[in-house]
This record gives C-alpha cells, structure tokens and sequence, in this order.
C-alpha cells in the first residue's frame, strides 16, 4: 500500500512539476503544432479579434501551442502568450474584453457564462506583462464574479475598465472612469481588502498588503488608454456573429474524460435537428431560435461541468 502510494505521489508530482514548467516557459520555448487549430476542452469561453505580431495559444494540459490568428476561439484552461513586440484582444462570451500587452501571459482557468441563469464566474491567472479589462457590468446578474489572480495579489472586479502591470515581485492596478476593485494581498487573505474606485491607482508587492489608493493623473490615464485601445469593431463583430449562429448545423465539443486519461471524446451536436418550424414573421423566427441556442449552450455547459475538474480556487477573505 505504501509502495503504491510513493508511486502515485511521484506521479502526480510529475505532471504538476511538468505543467508548472510549461506555465512558465517563454514565449520562444514553446514548440508549435504544424497542424490546423484543434478546439480546447468545452465550448469555446471568446475568440481573439485582433492580433499584433508573435502570439501563442496552449490549451490546458497540452505541451505545444497554436499560433494566434484573428477569429480564432479560446478555451477554458488556454494559457495566451504575447512576444515582446505583440498585443493580443480577447472578446469573451459576456462581452468583456482583454487587451493583452507585449510579454504578458494570462490563463483563463475559470469561464462560465449562463446567460439563462443570469450567472457568470470567471478565474483568470496572470504571470506577468501588462493588460487592460473591460469587464461587462452584467447588473442585471446575480452571480456576476470575475476575479484575478497574480503573483501577489486577488482582484475582484464589479465591472469595470482597469489596468493590471505584473511584475515578479510587486502587481500594479490602475482604475479608469466608472470603476470599483476589490485588492487583497495574495499572502495576506485574511486582511480587509483595499477598494480601488475610478481614477485611482495602487501596488501589491509580494507578501504584502495593497497600499492605500493615490489618484490617477489624467496624462497617466491618457498614456495608458492610448497604449491599450478597446477594440470596438471586434464588438460590433460579435453581435454580428451572434446574429448569425443561428445558421450553424453541428458544433464539435472537445471533454476531458473523467478517469484523468490523456485521451480526448469528441462530442457532437446536431443542431439541425432543434431547427425552429418556420413561422410568419422574421421577428418570431429570431426570437426563437436565441432561445433555442441559449438553451443548447446550457446543455452543452452543464455536460461540461460534470466531466471536467474545476481549478483549484484561492480562498476568499
């Protein structure tokens, strides 16, 4: 029994040793498939709409990666890496959207989207870099969470536009108009977290607590609106986009089986066979089939809940 339980530590210890080496490999050490882009795991969690140079997509629990191209569908668990020269837009399911600056690495490691629960949860990691988050206020929601996690720090988001600089050993948080953070120390959890509200600034060095907000300049806001422009033609996009799935016939669904194996399903859904009856008006024929692709992407969803792992969470204050 001993024996048994050496050799699975040693096994586990493995897989966690290699993952946290693909994690923190550079950009230029990550090896590339020479094959066409294969889906994730799940349904796809946003898409890139704009790229700017060398950037690289690795799905979870995969050693090589994909070479980023606009329209390209991002997964729960990618890890996205920019060149030093490049910046990469993330339009996500919920209408946020991320502007990944040069050398930065984030992790999309929690997405859920359930516009028919009026929920959402997201968990992304960021290692390094600089980025900016248009966070979509979803008021209307109940269940609302986006949070982010660096080297030193937990930020809870209400909606909201903001910047996040990480570096090894301190994380900086800079809040635009109509703004409201939570900062909590990553070594500290049990303080009282910092609020950073609209046209402040605050750091988060390691070990540390958040240090109390300074107002933002209106030349550094400028500054950094301007090195991180909002996408607004990929918004325009996706609402086009939205219009038209309704035209889609199959969609592939990538799960992870549920014994940990390293082999992949593939699971398909037909959509034909849930094509609306044609009605009078064009109105109704619309309204109807946003109902019905709601409804199979909580299917898919819930599908996708009960055959993956959920990353591990850190824990609240």
């Amino acid at each position: 029994m001993r024996i048994r339980q050496l050799l699975n530590w040693i096994v586990i210890s493995y897989i966690m040793t290699a993952f946290i080496a693909i994690a923190d490999q550079s950009i230029d050490a990550i090896q590339l498939y020479d094959t066409e882009y294969q889906p994730g795991i799940g349904l796809p969690v946003g898409e890139i709409s704009l790229v700017n140079g060398e950037v690289v997509i690795v799905h979870l629990k995969e050693e090589l990666g994909y070479s980023g191209i606009s329209g390209m569908n991002v997964y729960r668990g990618d890890l996205i890496l920019t060149a030093q020269s490049a910046n990469v837009v993330i339009l996500l399911k919920d209408g946020s959207q991320i502007v990944q600056g040069p050398g930065s690495r984030i992790q999309l490691n929690q997405v859920v989207y359930d516009p028919g629960k009026r929920t959402r949860s997201t968990f992304l990691k960021m290692s390094s870099g600089k980025a900016r988050f248009s966070v979509n206020k979803l008021k209307s929601y109940q269940n609302r969470q986006f949070r982010i996690k660096t080297m030193s720090a937990l930020i809870g988001v209400r909606g909201s536009d903001f910047v996040v600089q990480v570096a090894p050993d301190q994380t900086q948080v800079a809040a635009f108009e109509d703004t409201e953070l939570s900062l909590v120390g990553l070594e500290l959890p049990e303080m009282p977290p910092v609020i950073l509200r609209a046209f402040e600034q605050s750091s988060i060095g390691l070990g540390e607590s958040p240090t109390s907000p300074i107002p933002l300049s209106i030349e550094e806001m400028d500054g950094l609106k301007y090195e991180f422009q909002l996408d607004k033609q990929a918004m325009t996009q996706k609402q086009a986009k939205e219009q038209e799935a309704s035209t889609e016939k199959k969609q592939i669904i990538r799960i992870s089986d549920t014994d940990k194996k390293t082999s992949t399903r593939q699971l398909s859904v037909d959509a034909e066979s849930l094509q609306a009856p044609l009605m009078e008006f064009g109105n109704e024929i619309k309204r109807f089939e946003n109902e019905r692709l709601e409804a199979n992407t909580y299917i898919s969803q819930q599908k996708h809940e009960i055959a993956t792992e959920l990353p591990d969470f850190p824990v609240f204050p």
